[in-house]
């Protein structure tokens, strides 16, 4: 299994245990230096690691530098710019290991996501005024459907009268306005199902995580909003480009919560499962109750 090292907040490599406990022997790496592979919670001393101690290394904590357990090697979270912005977005797509060192202080990645939607905005603005109100387009695909629901969802759609461009461009500012607070309630719904599946995350941390993970979607998305000027260019997009940003997203996620990104991702299908049945299926099926015992009176 690869062991990532890393030495006053910058990464030495990925190494074999092998190489590790050769470097140890050397004095390429020092006892420490910190260290973190996949399973665990956090980074640690190699001089703490079990199989380093059997090859030779004495566990010295008191000349671990002090502090230096806690710190973290996210650009982010060593200061805020515009370049350790791009940074952290880099390492979370080629190296997600190092998102596990993250202190994850909720208003740091607040701040984070409002950037990323700052860089998104542009483009939603130029998809939206070039692409205008596409509900048209969208009772025209219904409309298609083989069901009554369907054909009649697209004629209501068809009457309904143009958004004005105005009112398009401030729904964009708002949705991504307050975008990022949304994304801090998925946090908070995650972190309910990661306590019902007995999974430790902090809530903090894990609204943090869920932060970052839409931070960096959300960027690497955007450009795509140049290209989706149809609806079935939209939908062929979407379908292209879920699975990858999936990918993208749950590793940076489980990384950063020092969790299985596959266990995450099935603590995700669970809880959207559950907001489905009480958000959508559950209002459905009282309301058709309703209706259906309204007619046998």
């Amino acid at each position: 299994m690869q062991i990532h090292v890393a030495r006053q907040q910058q990464q030495l490599g990925v190494f074999t245990p092998e190489e590790v406990a050769a470097g140890l022997a050397s004095g390429r790496f020092l006892p420490v230096d910190l260290a973190w592979r996949d399973g665990m919670a956090g980074w640690t001393p190699l001089g703490d690691w079990p199989e380093f101690r059997v090859a030779g290394v004495p566990a010295s904590p008191s000349a671990q530098p002090a502090g230096s357990a806690a710190a973290s090697l996210i650009p982010w979270e060593q200061g805020k710019s515009l370049g350790s912005f791009f940074a952290t977005i880099k390492v979370a797509v080629t190296d997600p290991a190092v998102l596990s060192t993250g202190r994850y202080a909720f208003g740091d990645w607040l701040v984070f996501c409002y950037v990323a939607v700052a860089f998104l905005l542009p483009f939603q603005l130029t998809h939206v005024l070039l692409v205008g109100d596409q509900n048209a387009a969208f009772a025209e695909l219904l409309g298609r459907f083989d069901a009554q629901w369907a054909r009649d969802v697209a004629a209501q759609m068809a009457q309904t009268p143009p958004t004005p461009p105005a009112l398009m461009v401030f729904s964009v500012f708002m949705g991504l306005a307050f975008a990022p607070l949304l994304y801090a309630g998925f946090g908070v719904a995650h972190w309910v199902g990661q306590r019902v599946c007995r999974l430790g995350p902090s809530v903090e941390r894990t609204v943090a995580a869920t932060l970052l993970a839409c931070g960096v979607v959300i960027l690497l998305g955007a450009p795509f909003q140049l290209l989706a000027f149809g609806l079935l260019t939209q939908l062929i997009l979407s379908a292209l480009l879920i699975a990858p940003f999936c990918v993208v997203y749950f590793r940076a996620f489980g990384a950063a919560t020092g969790v299985n990104p596959w266990l995450q991702f099935g603590v995700s299908l669970l809880v959207w499962f559950v907001l489905f049945c009480c958000c959508c299926l559950g209002p459905i099926l009282l309301v058709s109750g309703a209706m259906a015992s309204v007619a046998l009176r």
